[in-house]
């Protein structure tokens, strides 16, 4: 027949044309739904261990901690995460760590590694909302397979905390140098105001001056606390004991009286007379206490000051280091931590052979479609008629005997147990995959 009379069919022609050629559908289906099952078991198998983490996004009250830090969206910082965690340093990292290069011979292995690892982990949301994070893991090994997003998952959460407390500890790593910077600047103003205590003192008395000693001393001792690191601060009276003090300010009040006296009425040459004979010791002690009282008043007030800017910084690294340890900052819960797999994930048995079956029916369309084509006998009359375009008087049947009807029914027998054969072992086999997975 030609192709025109193929096109003219009727669909009821082309059922009948089914039937009449079934084992060349039936034959290669069965033959697809055997390949299929051998491939589901011989396709290498693939393992999958996937964990869920809860990412909840703190809400920061406290006004001062709100000056000290910001906070990064999720679904932003998901796609740094995802790009640092495919990169070349988190993936080293994890080559290390399960020690997954064992193996690797050169360079290019290694690459190859990466490239593996870099294809078969996902980092990715499971909802629209992105506040639930997905990582997952294909692999051969279902122990290592596990191993890899238990991992994965370590490195996800400390590199997110560590981008989210970043900022926090660089302002605790930069107070705390300032705080050691200021304390030594203050143990060194301490020694400056002691040694400029000690220079107005040299102007008017020797260096064996119990008061020149005993200052000496002190500096010595602020001295060496500097070099081993120790910046304590002393209290601010630093050069003078309280009772040499007080008893210098007991002897200018006394002066002051003296001078003020009822010697004041005279004039200003006989003032003068009676100041130059005033014990010198006395005139002394007089000038030393002014000077040492006008070194030690400025001295108090820088130091105060020193100690004033000191505080806050300390205030101010206390309430960094209390924003690390927040329980408000942004919270991580894993919902589904990862587990050993037990059946592979790829293949799936029931899908290859199933498709398998279908190559096969329609490779045996295909093989009916075209034993059609090359057919040129006449099946019917209409066939008959369709290609002469003549009436046509008659039609003879054909004639089967006895024997003819014996070969047919045992030939439809011999079929019809190897189909009922074929069709149980298929389906034992594809339920025994099905149950038994892998």
């Amino acid at each position: 027949m030609n192709n025109q009379a193929i096109i003219e069919k009727q669909p009821l022609d082309y059922i009948k044309i089914f039937f009449r050629r079934k084992w060349l559908i039936v034959l290669p289906t069965v033959i697809g739904i055997c390949l299929g099952v051998v491939a589901a078991n011989v396709i290498p198998k693939r393992y999958e261990a996937s964990t869920l983490i809860l990412v909840e996004e703190g809400r920061i009250e406290n006004p001062l901690i709100q000056g000290l830090a910001s906070t990064t969206g999720i679904s932003q910082r998901l796609g740094i995460l995802r790009e640092q965690m495919l990169g070349w340093d988190r993936l080293l990292q994890l080559i290390e760590k399960l020690d997954l290069a064992k193996n690797v011979k050169n360079q290019f292995e290694f690459e190859e590694l990466v490239k593996f690892l870099r294809k078969n982990i996902r980092v990715t949301s499971l909802n629209k909302t992105e506040n639930v994070i997905r990582i997952s893991y294909e692999g051969k090994d279902p122990t290592q397979t596990k191993k890899i997003v238990q991992t994965i998952t370590d490195i996800f959460i400390a590199e997110n905390l560590r981008q989210q407390t970043q900022e926090a500890d660089n302002a605790v790593a930069f107070i705390n140098d300032q705080l050691i910077l200021y304390q030594k600047k203050l143990k060194q103003s301490e020694v400056a105001t002691m040694e400029e205590q000690l220079n107005k003192l040299l102007v008017d008395s020797t260096k064996k001056h119990p008061m020149v000693v005993e200052l000496k001393s002190k500096i010595d001792a602020a001295k060496l606390e500097i070099a081993e690191g120790n910046y304590d601060i002393k209290d601010p009276d630093l050069a003078v004991s309280s009772k040499e003090m007080a008893d210098l300010k007991e002897e200018l009040k006394q002066m002051k009286e003296e001078i003020a006296g009822p010697a004041a009425a005279q004039d200003d040459g006989a003032n003068r007379v009676r100041m130059a004979t005033t014990s010198n010791d006395k005139l002394y002690k007089l000038l030393l206490l002014d000077k040492i009282s006008t070194v030690e008043a400025r001295d108090v007030t820088v130091t105060q000051k020193l100690y004033n800017t000191l505080l806050e910084r300390l205030e101010t690294a206390k309430i960094t280091q209390r924003l690390e340890s927040s329980k408000e900052g942004t919270k991580y819960t894993i919902l589904d931590p990862p587990r050993q797999p037990l059946k592979p994930a790829k293949p799936n048995k029931v899908l290859v052979m199933l498709m398998g079956m279908f190559l096969g029916t329609c490779v045996g369309g295909g093989v009916i479609f075209a034993a059609e084509l090359f057919d040129h006998s006449f099946i019917s009359v209409e066939d008959v008629k369709a290609f002469f375009e003549l009436p046509v008087l008659g039609a003879i049947s054909k004639i089967v005997t006895s024997d003819d009807l014996k070969a047919q029914k045992l030939r439809n027998a011999r079929i019809t147990v190897a189909s009922i054969v074929t069709g149980v072992v298929l389906v034992i086999v594809i339920i025994f995959n099905v149950i038994m997975g892998n």
